[in-house]
């Protein structure tokens, strides 16, 4: 997917802001607080209905409005245009339209233009807890997959359900039995699903996550990563049924401190991701630097999974990545990003020094933001893309 332009109503301090984009580098620059993550921020909320950063839709929009919109234009790898805009009003559903359709959920949306975010706030997945992690791998299978998608949401639903069970029956045992029954039939079906995919791909992102690792980082560190599944990881490798049965067994064995404590206490939701540094754990033994080279690793394979599994080019928004690497790091991202034929956009304060590490021969936009307006723009297009020429 390569966006052609992407606009912005009404979020944070941008009142109404279009820019047009060029399918290489996209460097918006300006100091902090200036409205620079708002637009890649627009551009996750065309692909995902929401930030790539945890907040609220009315944190989002502009002091003094109760409603947002983004919307963009694009064209598929295929050759075949594409459109997409949210819309949020406070106290109503988000309309979603796209060139699918109209009336879209969020869920209709993911997959429709992959895109892969690498913020400092995702540090977290490296240093944080295990539901850092696990929201990484599932956002990643979200995008790949319609089927895990609805497994994703099936599992939060029945989740849900027989919790409210638990919390709600009387504590008879039989009753409460009887009650959870097909609740837990149904959980216990979806959730070994969900282990298995996630075992699948954590398979398929190892060597990948290796490779870019050494790639960015330059040093020769093993990196490996290993699912780590609540109640059933002894019998992981084998198959669904299988995994349904050891769920099953640790519903009957757990079903006393399930009644005491009013919640399920197996399940996929309680699962891990392992990540180990030339076989010890990461979070115990990685310096800073290893853990940034992780992250950044974690991101290019995420960027050659969703490639491989929707045939499109995802977008890649890079927010703030000079405060987190060093130059030599950072140029070697955006070579490896750009290599693939990725579209990038990237914030930073220093946009020249960002330009004089874009390879050469690529599609450069250089955009200015003060106060949310795009103040001043330069376009380097390199000959494929026009005539060579530098506009200003």
């Amino acid at each position: 997917m390569i966006l052609r332009s992407i606009t912005l109503e009404n979020i944070r301090n941008h009142r109404r802001t279009t820019l047009a984009l060029v399918p290489g580098m996209n460097i918006l620059c300006g100091p902090n607080g200036v409205g620079k993550t708002s637009v890649l921020e627009a551009i996750s909320l065309c692909a995902m209905a929401r930030s790539f950063v945890p907040v609220a839709d009315a944190a989002l929009a502009h002091t003094g409005c109760d409603a947002y919109g983004a919307s963009a234009e694009g064209l598929r790898d295929l050759d075949v245009p594409y459109r997409v805009a949210v819309h949020w009003r406070d106290g109503q559903r988000k309309r979603i339209t796209s060139t699918s359709g109209d009336g879209l959920t969020a869920r209709d949306l993911l997959g429709e233009l992959p895109v892969v975010a690498l913020s400092p706030d995702h540090k977290s997945i490296t240093f944080g807890a295990p539901a850092e992690r696990r929201a990484f791998l599932d956002a990643v299978l979200a995008q790949a997959s319609q089927r895990y998608r609805d497994l994703l949401y099936e599992h939060r639903r029945l989740l849900k359900q027989r919790n409210a069970v638990l919390a709600d029956a009387p504590l008879s045992g039989c009753a409460l039995q009887a009650l959870l029954e097909p609740w837990t039939e149904a959980f216990v079906d979806v959730s070994a699903q969900i282990s298995v995919r996630r075992r699948t791909a954590i398979a398929d992102l190892a060597p990948r996550v290796r490779g870019a690792y050494l790639e960015v980082s330059g040093g020769a560190e093993r990196i490996d990563m290993q699912y780590v599944a609540d109640s059933v990881d002894h019998v992981l490798d084998a198959d669904v049924a299988a995994v349904a049965e050891a769920y099953r067994a640790a519903a009957t064995r757990l079903a006393e401190a399930e009644r005491r404590r009013g919640q399920t206490l197996f399940g996929p939701q309680k699962d891990d991701v392992e990540f180990t540094i030339d076989g010890r754990p990461v979070r115990e033994s990685a310096s800073q630097g290893q853990h940034k080279s992780l992250l950044v690793a974690l991101k290019l394979a995420e960027c050659s999974v969703l490639r491989d599994a929707t045939g499109e080019r995802p977008v890649v928004l890079l927010d703030d990545l000079f405060s987190e690497l060093d130059h030599e790091r950072c140029r070697r991202v955006m070579e490896r990003v750009l290599a693939q034929g990725m579209q990038c956009l990237l914030t930073t304060t220093d946009g020249e020094t960002v330009r004089t590490l874009v390879p050469k021969g690529t599609a450069v936009l250089v955009a200015t933001v003060r106060n949310g307006e795009i103040t001043h723009e330069e376009r380097h297009l390199d000959a494929e893309y026009d005539d060579g020429a530098t506009h200003r």
